[in-house]
């Protein structure tokens, strides 16, 4: 039974359903490395999980970490060896790795933890290239294919490059990336499928180095289809044993408008505390008031992230740029043409093409990233909640 979870990853029964998108990206990983794009509360994460805990079944010794808490290159590769060394087949690659030429690294330790392996490198170590490529060599020497599933990746390259603002360091980790990748004798051995909240594909094009990523096969996760929405709804329904008629999920599902599951969670979870507050059944009326509270100041950080992250994505001057272009677009819930928002960018930028090609690399990350839709020459808002936040608490 799929409980009413906002916030965390979902694993085991409250993970629902993605059947579809599970099948093809192992249909995807059986031959290609995959970047998968989705705009941050789509369900990454927790299909992520879903496939390192399926990976037995698959024949894939699976195995997912996040990139987020990484401080440099040689915290990312400890993260690496940490995930590893959980399963049981890691232990026998970290024994072989300890045999490798670069085993001395592995033994120049501060903490020793699973499985008497030591995976906290010794910061004055260096050569994290090296360990990292014959970690990898060792994976796929073993037997099995091994499935490395790593989230917030972004995330990781923009400490690169806050750390070296000129690029080099993310240019360095980005190409030898792509070169472990390319490895022909790994070919069949070592599987990545690498994502985050903030697109790869947005940050490369930022750094001028799409080529770094040209080898992942791009898997874009969306949200629920309408009836897998219903589907959740009724699921949640039945665990908390609050009633929701046809008419009232219908309803939900056309506030919501962009199904993704944070968005059906959230407004679920307030129309439930609504209905206990008041006293009463599910209704129409109820949906509309438990929507109206989402957007109160009290619920602001649901949705502040949306703004944020434009800084921590595009950076000087670009996240401004970005901003008035949004601003332009939730004031007219029908959206506007290109044309409008070239108007809007001759403000910040005034040579004519400089002004194109900024206004479509802008355009490809907001709408990329989840932030627009286009549809008949219009850009919008694609998700009605976060237009209405946008209204409340960003525009001036």
């Amino acid at each position: 039974m799929v409980r009413n979870l906002i916030g965390p990853p979902v694993t085991g029964a409250d993970f629902f359903n993605r059947s579809r998108e599970q099948q093809e990206l192992w249909d995807f990983l059986h031959r290609d490395h995959v970047l998968m794009l989705a705009p941050r509360r789509v369900g990454k994460t927790s299909l992520m999980r879903r496939l390192a805990a399926d990976g037995p079944d698959k024949g894939a010794h699976a195995v997912y970490c996040s990139a987020a808490d990484a401080p440099d290159e040689l915290g990312f590769i400890e993260l690496l060896l940490a995930a590893i060394a959980r399963l049981d087949e890691g232990v026998h690659a970290l024994e072989a790795l300890r045999k490798s030429p670069v085993g001395k690294f592995l033994r120049r330790v501060k903490k020793v933890d699973v499985a008497g392996f030591g995976i906290e490198l010794d910061e004055n170590a260096v050569g994290w290239a090296a360990i990292g490529e014959a970690l990898t060599v060792v994976l796929g020497r073993q037997s099995g294919q091994w499935l490395l599933l790593v989230d917030e990746l972004p995330m990781f390259v923009l400490k690169l490059l806050r750390l070296d603002p000129d690029g080099a360091r993310a240019r360095e980790f980005l190409g030898w990336f792509r070169g472990l990748r390319q490895r022909s004798d790994l070919d069949d051995g070592v599987r990545w499928l690498l994502a985050g909240s903030i697109g790869l594909d947005a940050v490369t094009a930022r750094l001028h180095l799409g080529d770094t990523i040209n080898d992942l096969h791009i898997y874009h996760l969306g949200p629920f289809s309408e009836a897998d929405a219903d589907g959740l709804l009724q699921q949640l329904g039945t665990t908390h044993d609050l009633l929701l008629s046809d008419d009232v999920r219908s309803h939900m599902i056309r506030r919501v408008g962009w199904l993704i599951p944070y968005h059906l969670q959230l407004l679920f979870g307030q129309l439930r505390s609504h209905c206990r507050d008041e006293d009463r059944e599910p209704s129409i009326a109820a949906v509309d008031a438990a929507y109206e509270e989402l957007l109160t100041p009290a619920h602001k950080s649901y949705f502040d992230y949306w703004r944020q992250r434009l800084h921590e994505e595009l950076g000087k001057p670009d996240a401004s740029f970005a901003l008035a272009l949004l601003a332009a677009i939730a004031r007219d819930e029908s959206g506007v043409t290109r044309d409008t928002l070239r108007g809007v960018l001759s403000e910040h930028v005034g040579e004519p093409l400089e002004r194109d090609e900024k206004l479509r690399y802008l355009l490809d990350v907001l709408e990329g990233d989840g932030y627009l839709a286009s549809e008949a020459g219009r850009l919008r808002f694609r998700s009605p909640l976060v237009r209405e936040f946008w209204i409340r608490r960003v525009l001036p």
